[in-house]
């Protein structure tokens, strides 16, 4: 699986600087390992910025969300993919391991995140450095326009991130799986009570989307215990930091810990073939 310029569509080759096509357009490579291939004018969303990054890596590092990675890695593990995108990957929790494991079952499997955030792109790529994972590339894009060549990967992952179903169903081969996990309904209920005075359910879309089958859903839930130094960090990590007073927020301060419901829903879905 290989990047594509976001200009003209030609293969994008790596080097230790940069990535370019044979039309002559380049990109640097950051530092820490990543390049942006989000043309200014197609997006001006920039994603996440670097606190809430590192919100993000240390819930996520603390292993709240374990079950539902555990799950996600079965079923990669079946699909013994060649190629994988994530699609709004964040800082890598979820790729990186999936990562570790196709390697620990002797699988040579591509992979690339795909974020619109250049912030919280620079942990994930970090951390790929830091768990020797050489086989990814780290791309800042948008979902409406993904640096991937037609149906040139086994499987996206789409957790917790936007779907883009036309672009979904360009870059995935015919067989090739779109894992999405979604919040459910009680997702997070405790953490909304202590913060809202009224607070309300999610109202997740549990269906395929547009173009796609679903071939399996099910749903996973449990109780975890999030001690006050992560309890913000929680808070931070979640769309609801956007678009809640400050004052509501300082609540969590009062809290030595809290009991909170995680309840992911995962679906597994397959383009629907021409003809069907």
């Amino acid at each position: 699986m290989k990047l594509i310029c976001p200009k003209c569509s030609g293969e994008l080759i790596s080097e230790a600087k940069r990535y370019f096509c044979e039309n002559g357009h380049s990109y640097d490579r950051a530092k820490s390992g990543y390049v942006n291939l989000l043309l200014r004018q197609s997006c001006r969303r920039r994603g996440d910025d670097a606190e809430m990054a590192k919100a993000r890596q240390l819930f996520l590092n603390a292993g709240y969300y374990q079950i539902l990675l555990d799950r996600i890695c079965e079923i990669i593990k079946q699909e013994k993919p060649s190629a994988i995108i994530d699609v709004g990957c964040g800082e890598g929790w979820y790729s990186c391991a999936i990562s570790a494991m196709l390697r620990q079952n002797q699988m040579d499997t591509a992979l690339c995140g795909v974020d619109i955030s250049p912030d919280i792109l620079r942990f994930a790529a970090v951390r790929a450095k830091q768990q020797g994972i050489l086989n990814a590339d780290w791309a800042v894009a948008s979902v409406n326009h993904l640096p991937i060549a037609d149906q040139s990967c086994d499987c996206i992952l789409n957790l917790f991130a936007p779907c883009e179903p036309n672009e979904f169903r360009r870059i995935l081969k015919e067989d090739g799986l779109l894992l999405r996990a979604i919040p459910l309904e009680k997702h997070l209920w405790e953490l909304k009570e202590a913060v809202y005075d009224h607070p309300y359910e999610n109202k997740p879309v549990i269906a395929a989307p547009e173009g796609f089958v679903q071939t399996a859903f099910e749903r996973l839930t449990t109780t975890i215990t999030v001690p006050a130094e992560h309890l913000k960090a929680l808070f931070a990590m979640t769309p609801y930091i956007h678009k809640t007073a400050e004052q509501d927020i300082v609540k969590l301060d009062r809290l030595p810990f809290l009991k909170i419901t995680v309840s992911f829903g995962i679906l597994q879905c397959r383009p629907i073939k021409i003809g069907e």
